[in-house]
């Protein structure tokens, strides 16, 4: 809005580059961020907005009560004035904005009630969960139901209406003009709003431990900001064999750009020792705009490659879940509570129990690291454990974060060079 305006004040093409205007973006996203969260972080542990039963001390010295969440109430509204500012708005970044919004939206009043609820216990109203660590939210039937509400909404409008999307899809290593199979609408419109409600919930799953989500979000992001470019480019899509979708398929580079700017600022203050966490309200709304520019820029078999920490999360929770469910059909619960097919869900818990030392076997007994095990793959030596939760924590993030970084770069090499 701001570009646009400056452009028609002053009409100089700088004004119209994606590149001046998505460095723009990144740094109005990341001063907002760097001015505003450290007077909520401070703020938030004075109210105590957390869902952790961690009890807050007030001494003095370091902080040493619970970690506040929300962090995404900052996070979320930088990123909205910042596209609103530098993109042209359009079908795309105004959908983006909506889809951004609305699960910030959702997310955030699941944040709230887990705070509630926690105060409820801690008022003795309610009970705790035998083994709940943290308070629970909204339903999750409700939030879903208005996940796809929302989501439903968007697509079909950016279809029906703007011819926004079309009903085929680009197979990974595989040329466009070989094969791209055309699904029917009754079919394809389902399957995209699968993808952002799966997505989004995909990467709440994995914003569990400290900066975990952020890196994988930011390399997500530097390939749809990529791909947006080239793809509203017509030299550069005739040059590189990608198919040419719009030129205002551009201005989803600015809106990626916003995601990366404030992924950065928020890893100052949720690298490890978090000092606060994203929430819901941030990682619900990152994921379903993440996963909604993937499909816009036709590269929806594309996120399960540069996005695997997130379906892995995913995966992991399902596998989990469903067979906690046949072994207490079949076993009863006290077999399933003991015979879990991983320690626990989602998987880099998992990963964090079988990097811990214990001196004792441990009490749960896993399924997949037998299996890992007997294939000479899940063995890990006792010198290569750790003793202290910290070092533990840190070794799985930055694991993860290496594995998200390795798979930006396949995912590139397949996109644009196995065409």
């Amino acid at each position: 809005m701001l570009a646009e305006f400056l452009y028609w004040l002053i009409p100089y093409q700088i004004f119209k580059s994606v590149f001046f205007r998505a460095g723009l973006t990144y740094l109005t996203t990341y001063f907002l961020i760097n001015l505003f969260i450290p007077k909520i972080i401070k703020l938030f542990r004075q109210k105590g907005i957390t869902s952790d039963f961690k009890v807050a001390k007030n001494s003095k010295g370091p902080y040493s009560g619970a970690t506040p969440i929300m962090g995404g109430i900052i996070l979320i509204p930088a990123i909205v004035l910042s596209t609103i500012l530098w993109a042209w708005l359009n079908k795309y970044t105004i959908s983006l904005l909506v889809i951004i919004s609305s699960f910030a939206f959702i997310g955030g009043i699941d944040d709230i009630m887990k705070v509630f609820h926690k105060r409820k216990i801690e008022a003795g109203v309610v009970q705790k969960g035998k083994h709940a660590d943290k308070a629970d939210g909204i339903s999750g039937k409700i939030r879903l139901l208005f996940e796809f509400s929302i989501t439903s909404l968007v697509i079909m409008g950016i279809y029906y209406f703007s011819n926004g999307l079309e009903n085929y899809l680009v197979i990974p290593g595989i040329p466009i003009a070989n094969w791209h199979p055309e699904i029917p609408v009754i079919l394809f419109i389902p399957f995209v709003i699968l993808v952002i409600v799966v997505g989004a919930n995909a990467v709440n799953l994995t914003d569990g431990l400290d900066s975990l989500a952020a890196v994988p979000i930011i390399t997500c992001s530097l390939f749809i900001a990529s791909a947006a470019y080239i793809a509203g480019d017509p030299e550069w899509s005739e040059r590189l064999r990608i198919s040419f979708i719009a030129s205002d398929i551009k201005e989803v580079t600015i809106f990626a750009i916003a995601i990366i700017a404030a992924c950065i600022a928020f890893l100052k203050f949720n690298s490890p020792p978090a000092s606060i966490y994203m929430g819901d309200i941030g990682s619900l709304g990152f994921g379903a705009s993440i996963c909604t520019m993937f499909v816009f820029v036709r590269s929806e078999f594309y996120l399960p490659i540069v996005g695997w920490v997130f379906v892995l999360a995913a995966i992991s929770s399902i596998i989990q879940r469903v067979w906690f469910k046949i072994a207490l059909w079949k076993k009863g619960r006290k077999w399933a509570e003991k015979n879990r097919f991983f320690y626990k869900a989602p998987y880099h818990h998992h990963l964090q129990e079988m990097m811990e030392y214990r001196e004792e076997k441990h009490d749960i007994r896993s399924i997949w690291h037998e299996f890992m095990i007997k294939i000479g793959m899940g063995q890990i030596s006792d010198e290569n454990k750790y003793k202290q939760r910290d070092h533990i924590n840190n070794k799985v993030i930055w694991t993860h974060h290496l594995r998200a970084v390795s798979l930006l770069v396949i995912a590139m090499v397949i996109y644009f060079k196995l065409r």
